[in-house]
């Protein structure tokens, strides 16, 4: 089998015959995390960390060997074609999570601009000439979009988790699975009564239009300081307004903006997803340093289309690194506080006496396949974590070792039990397989489904959970067997700019509904016209009668929605979030092969392997 597939999924794709109640993982599953490329010696030597991941299917023919359709017509019928299944692994270079995170906030400008334009366009062209005058004319305008950098939000994708996991955490009450990173950010940080854009960006082709004539003002005549006389509707309406004109701006302008405008914020997001950072070999490679300590988080930016993000083709992902290297021991032991936090939190939930168990043993080994790393030799203050280590663990375990019967006879040092646990849990997991005396095993506590099933490699519980670990450094990944993974993708969306589902109902609170309706409101397709007051006075010039034309009192301009009074957006948008996926296991949201793109996306077609090859020394 080819290098770095690891023994349980070579296993996993061999198994058959399912084992009752469990894990289902479907026959359409493709791409697999596999072992990783974490020898941190191979970066100090001048190669980039990399994953692989490995299509199964490809893998399955691989496996049963090289079939020659010329030789063996009738053997090979039904089977793929040789060279295909000799491509069934895939190396992605790594990506730093800081640099995702600022792909995300290119993403969101994109998105910015996009809706900035689209709104001051419609307006401006609605109320041409005062509007033109004042923002293409003069160029009023506000500050510049400078979108903070979005939080790295871990989303469970539902396509990926498996449901027999759910259905066990959920019984206590509903579990949180993260959404979008991106849910609720295609937004202004503010919305200003003047553009956050150049006026070039909204005035493109936009010329001054005094005619045909808009409306007549509606008024109201007063005498000696008494009204007389209002036109109806009075001040908020005008006393004629040319609704067909208006229409047709708003029309002409809407269509600008969702051809020209829109082609513009795919271009722009297809850039920010697409283009490496950095984009030459020599530049990624000199970020590389030369020893443990100054490993650091090198800030790089390595995608690898999916068949690219266009709606229905796939997406754009890059598996994250925090770091390369921890170096700040505290900071460490808080990260594996935070995961045994975490896995105790979903198998207290979905597991049985006997998983916890289970949990207890392979989370120790896995902790102490970190802090035994080569990389950590000599450094001070390892003793205290192994010890802090041995202090989380030893008590909970040994607790269930006296009340499992099939755990009863491990005792001695920690390393002892957990080996001796390990090997009794074994036995548990084949007599629930072959359905024997279980309960003698457990001592009377249920257990029905087997620990370790067919297409799951490790305790499937114990693997699901680590979908919700985070992103981390190198050799956390490594000791845990998990990888986190960023990826950008579009979705059709129906709805209104600004986006009038943006309410976060989570924090109902007087600011929050105040800032959702002022960007509702701000945002209305309105003319602005003025009414008038005449004021008719006689005056002792000798006696004589002069009228005084002034702005109403109620306001010296009044809006006067427009139809669609919103603005609409029916098509597809870039969303981006952030996933983790346990090693064996399907990588989520992916259609297609690694490093090939749809033909609409064909000027973006960088031959990223060439790029990486250098990286990746493959």
């Amino acid at each position: 089998m080819a290098r770095g597939v690891p023994g349980a999924l070579a296993l996993l794709l061999f198994f058959s015959g399912a084992w009752g109640n469990g894990p289902t993982y479907e026959d359409w599953t493709k791409y697999l995390l596999s072992a990783p490329d974490y020898r941190l010696e191979q970066v100090l030597r001048g190669k980039w960390p990399y994953l692989e991941v490995v299509r199964k299917d490809r893998l399955r023919e691989y496996q049963k060997g090289p079939c020659d359709p010329q030789q063996d017509p009738q053997g090979c019928q039904g089977r793929m074609p040789w060279p295909q299944a000799q491509a069934h692994e895939f190396y992605l270079p790594m990506s730093s999570l800081e640099a995702t995170r600022e792909v995300a906030r290119e993403l969101r400008k994109a998105w910015q601009r996009f809706e900035e334009r689209y709104y001051w366009r419609v307006i401006t062209e609605l109320n041409n000439p005062a509007f033109w005058f004042a923002y293409c004319f003069a160029g009023i305008r506000g500050p510049e979009l400078n979108p903070p950098t979005p939080e790295a939000r871990l989303m469970v994708p539902s396509e990926g988790v498996d449901t027999a996991f759910l259905q066990a955490a959920t019984r206590q009450g509903s579990l949180d699975v993260g959404r979008w990173a991106s849910a609720g950010l295609h937004s202004l940080d503010r919305y200003l009564p003047v553009p956050q854009v150049e006026p070039r960006e909204f005035c493109d082709g936009l010329g001054m239009q005094i005619l045909p004539l808009m409306y007549i003002p509606g008024f109201k005549v007063l005498l000696q300081g008494h009204e007389v006389f209002r036109t109806p509707g009075y001040p908020s309406r005008p006393l004629w307004f040319n609704w067909d004109e208006a229409n047709a701006r708003v029309e002409r302008a809407m269509q600008k903006a969702l051809t020209d405008y829109y082609a513009d914020y795919l271009k722009e997001v297809a850039r920010a997803l697409l283009t490496p950072r950095p984009s030459t070999p020599q530049d990624l490679l000199s970020l590389l340093p030369k020893d443990f300590k100054s490993l650091g988080s090198p800030k790089a930016y390595l995608p690898v289309p999916w068949q690219g993000h266009l709606l229905g083709a796939g997406g754009v992902v890059a598996p994250v690194y925090t770091e390369l290297f921890p170096v700040d021991l505290p900071a460490l032991w808080d990260q594996v506080q935070a995961i045994w936090d975490t896995y105790k939190g979903l198998i207290d939930r979905a597991g049985t006496e006997v998983e916890k168990a289970y949990l207890y043993v392979h989370f120790y080994r896995s902790a102490k396949t970190l802090f035994d790393s080569r990389a950590f030799l000599g450094l001070p203050g390892v003793d205290a974590l192994k010890e802090n280590l041995k202090n989380l663990v030893d008590a909970p375990l040994r607790a269930l070792t006296g009340a499992i019967p099939a755990l009863k006879g491990c005792a001695g040092d920690l390393d002892r039990v957990v080996s001796c646990a390990a090997t009794a849990l074994m036995t548990v997991d084949e007599a629930v397989k072959a359905k024997g005396e279980v309960e003698k095993l457990t001592g009377g506590k249920p257990q029905d489904e087997p620990l370790k099933a067919k297409e799951a490699p490790g305790l499937w519980k114990f693997e699901e959970a680590k979908r919700w670990l985070p992103p981390s450094s190198l050799p956390v990944y490594e000791a845990f067997g998990y990888a986190t993974f960023f990826q950008g993708t579009n979705f059709l969306e129906v709805t209104t700019v600004p986006d009038i589902r943006n309410v976060d109902l989570s924090q109902v609170n007087l600011g929050n509904w105040m800032g959702w309706a002022w960007s509702q409101l701000s945002r209305l397709v309105v003319y602005w016209h003025t009414p008038l007051t005449i004021d008719i006075r006689v005056e002792y010039c000798p006696p004589c009668v002069i009228a005084y034309p002034s702005l109403p009192l109620e306001g010296p301009a009044q809006p006067l929605g427009v139809p669609p009074y919103v603005l609409p957006f029916a098509l597809e948008r870039t969303h981006w979030r952030w996933v983790s996926v346990p090693e064996g296991y399907e990588v989520p949201g992916v259609r297609g092969a690694p490093y090939t793109l749809v033909s609409d996306l064909s000027a973006y077609a960088l031959d990223l392997r060439a790029l990486y090859r250098p990286l990746l020394g493959r």
